[in-house]
């Protein structure tokens, strides 16, 4: 079939400046209209502003269908050509090719991980600083992220030669293999290039900030873009620049669409907790299915991967300490407007810390270990929601006022003053009354 190049080369075109940002007279938030679809798939705006919104109770039938809203609905904000006929083709043949009897690596994480790259974009106000191509790219990219996945990571493609392996070179083969296979579904499956009304300039831009995003959810690229985050920070923190115009140079613009989705990625312990839980049994399973092929094959079992050694609330809480924290820590900074994720993992660690403590066998020395740990990373994460950037260049007054507009309407997130009205479990202290 057509390449999706030779597609988007000649099938219609996008209104003048796809890929230019623009600041003024962008609501992101949807039409009525938008809100009338949305609503024949039984779901509300409310429900789906919401990281409560839990793809995992959701049927197949209505993932699709949000899944193509956000894409929809999105384009429309910025009055972008997407042809509905395609998003929708191409979704379901996304979907098809995600494998189902997976734990954690399934459709369900493809829409979860889209919705919440939605969720980031319009609470960060992404409008004034990635223009509508970009967006596009990111909600396409991010429901393709991890298209093909066998339920095994790189280290494993890469101990036992596998062909992913052999054919990238052991440099992200599962990374390469997402980006190809999305590709491939655009250009050879009939009625699913939903770049087709794309300018061939705007496509080629669009190609490579999908594979640039994607790439950059291998794993051994974590701490390289913690760094980056925070450094991108402490450059600004106490500038005059308006945080807005400062993520529009295109270097820095690619580094915060990398770190919306590789965030998203892994944003499961930064959900309400049942959620968490619910997420973190999975992919700790599939982890465990991966360290029993480990051992039929006599190769080392990787961390986290051994059924019968792992304690799972204790596993949880080394994975937020070291891993999940720097990274939400560094992003809430540059994003106060994200605030929410840090009080969620603030709480699921305490959570977890909970469940290791109520099990038998801990003595005081281990438990005050433990809590000391804990107790350090909430005061972290709440250091970082007191320390960030401000939107200098955003009128305060029209903040406050779209804030209480859309919050009357259930659509907002209060501003950074009203917000602390709230009372987030910072620490296990203060939980132990609740």
């Amino acid at each position: 079939g057509a390449t999706p190049a030779s597609a988007a080369a000649g099938v219609g075109s996008m209104p003048m400046g796809a890929g230019v940002l623009v600041t003024k007279e962008i609501d992101p938030y949807p039409r009525d209209s938008d809100l009338l679809s949305l609503s024949e798939l039984g779901i509300t705006f409310e429900q789906l502003n919401t990281y409560e919104f839990n793809v995992l109770h959701v049927e197949r039938k209505k993932q699709l269908g949000v899944a193509s809203w956000l894409i929809g609905q999105n384009a429309r904000v910025f009055d972008l050509i997407v042809p509905q006929q395609a998003v929708a083709t191409f979704l379901e043949t996304l979907c098809d090719n995600y494998k189902a009897e997976l734990p954690f690596h399934t459709w369900h994480h493809a829409v979860d991980v889209q919705h919440t790259i939605w969720r980031y974009m319009v609470l960060s106000k992404a409008h004034h600083f990635l223009s509508g191509l970009d967006q596009f790219a990111l909600l396409v990219s991010s429901v393709s992220h991890d298209v093909g996945h066998a339920g095994l990571n790189n280290p494993f493609l890469i101990e036992v030669g596998h062909d992913l392996a052999m054919r990238y070179n052991d440099r992200s083969p599962l990374e390469n293999m997402h980006c190809a296979t999305m590709f491939e579904i655009i250009s050879s499956t009939p009625g699913a290039n939903i770049f087709e009304a794309l300018r061939r300039p705007d496509f080629f831009e669009c190609r490579r900030m999908c594979i640039e995003a994607i790439l950059h959810t291998d794993m051994v690229h974590h701490f390289e873009m913690v760094k980056e985050t925070h450094m991108l920070y402490q450059m600004h923190k106490d500038g005059d620049k308006d945080a807005g115009h400062i993520f529009q140079e295109k270097e820095t613009k690619q580094q915060i669409m990398n770190l919306f989705l590789h965030s998203a990625d892994v944003a499961n312990p930064c959900k309400p907790w049942m959620m968490c839980y619910e997420w973190a049994m999975r992919c700790l399973e599939e982890f465990f299915n991966q360290g029993d092929q480990e051992k039929k094959l006599g190769i080392p079992v990787q961390m986290l991967n051994d059924r019968t050694k792992v304690n799972k609330p204790f596993s949880q809480i080394g994975f937020i300490e070291f891993m999940i924290m720097p990274l939400e820590a560094a992003t809430v900074k540059l994003f106060p407007a994200l605030y929410e994720t840090a009080e969620h993992l603030s709480n699921n660690i305490q959570e977890w810390n909970r469940m290791w403590v109520e099990e038998v066998g801990h003595s005081d020395e281990q438990r005050d270990k433990v809590q000391s740990r804990v107790n350090k990373v909430c005061e972290s994460l709440r250091e970082a929601c007191d320390t960030g950037l401000l939107y200098v260049g955003l009128e305060v007054a029209n903040e406050v006022e779209d804030s209480s507009e859309h919050q009357s309407q259930g659509h907002g997130v209060p501003t950074r003053s009203s917000r602390r009205s709230s009372t987030p479990r910072w620490s296990a202290s203060e939980g132990q009354n609740r």
